[in-house]
């Protein structure tokens, strides 16, 4: 049960400091309005940071491991080709409500047309090699809270990505490797005594580290869901939302 992150500050806006990323809305824009280059690539990420909250929702409302595969490439070619990708704005509020709004009719849809032909458009967009760490049991009545708790799980790891790439540049991936999964739950970071040694920091100058980094996280996470939600809406309230479904049994 991941319980770390609700234990942050969650900060208010006017303090957090981190760059807002690029990504969720900002990717939606680049990918309907960029030039070749950057709307591929806004797309691929796209891809890569939902398909899985797309195809835990399906399995988790009852289609097989196959129908699942199939829906959630069918679901992303629609929604790139098809007009989605088009219509959705920031001003319709969530990102993660309206897909996962869109993603329950087009299954509506295609249970009412059994029969159609086309299937994915040609295009891949889910590795076959991951699919197996994100099923879930048949649970139509927590189909909704499964597929936030995978979007929240994409925000962390976005989140995550985005605070590696800090110690990164700063030559100090030592660092982050040794208090990255005491980031994401505190029972797994080790003494910092133990830290230290490793480290060669005192105890003083780990416990600097560790508030630190857990600061900078809080502050990456709370960007990165900002950045899915509507102009003028509350992050911290979403944040703690996410964080209460990522903590349930």
């Amino acid at each position: 049960m991941i319980v770390a992150t609700s234990r942050m500050s969650l900060r208010p806006a006017s303090t957090v400091r981190a760059s807002f990323p690029v990504t969720a809305w900002t990717q939606v824009v680049t990918a309907r309005e960029g030039d070749e280059v950057a709307s591929k690539a806004a797309l691929e990420e796209l891809c890569k940071g939902y398909w899985p909250a797309i195809y835990t929702y399906l399995r988790a409302l009852g289609c097989d491991r196959e129908e699942a595969l199939d829906e959630t490439q069918e679901f992303m070619t629609h929604f790139i080709q098809g007009g989605g990708l088009h219509n959705v704005s920031p001003e319709r509020g969530r990102l993660r409500s309206y897909l996962r709004q869109s993603l329950r009719n087009h299954l509506t849809t295609v249970r009412r047309d059994a029969a159609r032909q086309k299937r994915g458009g040609g295009k891949t967009f889910v590795s076959l090699d991951d699919v197996e760490v994100f099923d879930v049991p048949s649970e139509p009545d927590a189909a909704d809270q499964w597929f936030d708790r995978r979007w929240a799980w994409a925000l962390v790891k976005r989140s995550m990505d985005r605070l590696e790439a800090r110690y990164q540049r700063r030559n100090r991936m030592a660092v982050f490797s040794t208090l990255k999964e005491g980031l994401i739950c505190p029972e797994l970071l080790k003494p910092y005594a133990e830290i230290g040694l490793t480290l060669q920091m005192t105890e003083n100058q780990v416990k600097l580290e560790v508030h630190r980094a857990r600061r900078r996280f809080a502050e990456e996470l709370r960007a990165e869901v900002a950045a899915t939600l509507a102009p003028e809406s509350d992050a911290d309230e979403e944040l703690r939302y996410l964080m209460s479904v990522l903590s349930f049994e």
